[in-house]
């Protein structure tokens, strides 16, 4: 079965999850979009190679820096790797806080594919062109405030629908999959946590990747300043409040608000062994 100890950023979720693996001989699922990344190991506060030996991890080091990788190429190496198989078969802990990669799995997401001949093509319709070509292909024309990108977007749904991609299901508790941790001290963690990477040789690893992709550039909040530690600090306590605006909607993650891990042990313990 799969679980889920997610979590703002900085928590303390990575540790607890090892130690609750350790105890319950269970693999361990990375649902962090930063983590995906070679030679990010420090930016992205990866487990040591120790704990590594010790615990099966699945979901790090997967994609080269210079990669956009997407939540597809994501959910592809979930299938590549046999996750959802794997869940009927053995226990997985899935840790982080990237919202989209949670609610993906949880909610199998669909996602319909795009073109590049049909999208070229469809450029070239203005408005009315495109109502046109609604009527003349039998295509329902959506029942919202329209403007030729949504025109365009519901033609390539209708004529790629069977392409459409859904993620396999997966064997999930009932009611409750997981829980949220909503530590208060956050910010505080943060600012301690980016003092400890820097002294741990983080530009270092930073100036060693030639080409970043636009994610990793945005992780490392460049342009926000001249210091690289504010930049950090500056786009980590922005995500950590977005993670809190995004897992406050997601009702089958139980949101605990404790500065103590032994509360979220608890209450993880409890979804685990029911």
């Amino acid at each position: 079965m799969l679980y889920f100890l997610t979590g703002i950023t900085a928590s303390g979720k990575s540790n607890l999850a090892h130690k609750i693996a350790l105890e319950k001989n269970m693999s361990i699922l990375s649902v962090d979009s930063m983590a995906v990344y070679k030679g990010l190991d420090i930016l992205t506060a990866k487990p040591t190679d120790v704990m590594q030996a010790q615990v099966k991890y699945y979901g790090l080091d997967i994609a080269d820096p210079d990669q956009n990788f997407s939540i597809i190429d994501y959910l592809n190496y979930l299938i590549d790797q046999d996750i959802p198989e794997k869940t009927y078969s053995e226990d997985i802990l899935a840790v982080g806080g990237s919202g989209l990669y949670i609610k993906a799995i949880i909610d199998r997401y669909e996602f319909r594919p795009t073109d590049p001949t049909i999208r070229s093509e469809l450029e070239q319709l203005n408005y009315d062109q495109l109502i046109k070509f609604h009527n003349l292909n039998n295509i329902p024309i959506p029942d919202i405030e329209l403007n030729k990108r949504r025109l365009m977007r519901n033609i390539e749904n209708f004529m790629l629908d069977e392409a459409k991609y859904v993620f396999p299901q997966l064997n999930l508790p009932n009611g409750s999959v997981g829980v949220f941790w909503n530590h208060p001290n956050y910010k505080e963690n943060i600012e301690k946590r980016t003092k400890q990477m820097i002294a741990d040789g983080l530009l270092d690893e930073i100036n060693s990747i030639s080409y970043p992709s636009k994610t990793v550039l945005q992780a490392i909040g460049l342009n926000l300043s001249e210091d690289i530690e504010e930049n950090i600090n500056i786009k980590t306590k922005r995500l950590g409040k977005k993670q809190i605006t995004w897992f406050k909607k997601e009702d089958r993650l139980k949101m605990i608000n404790s500065e103590n891990p032994d509360d979220v042990y608890k209450d993880i313990m409890e979804i685990i062994n029911e």
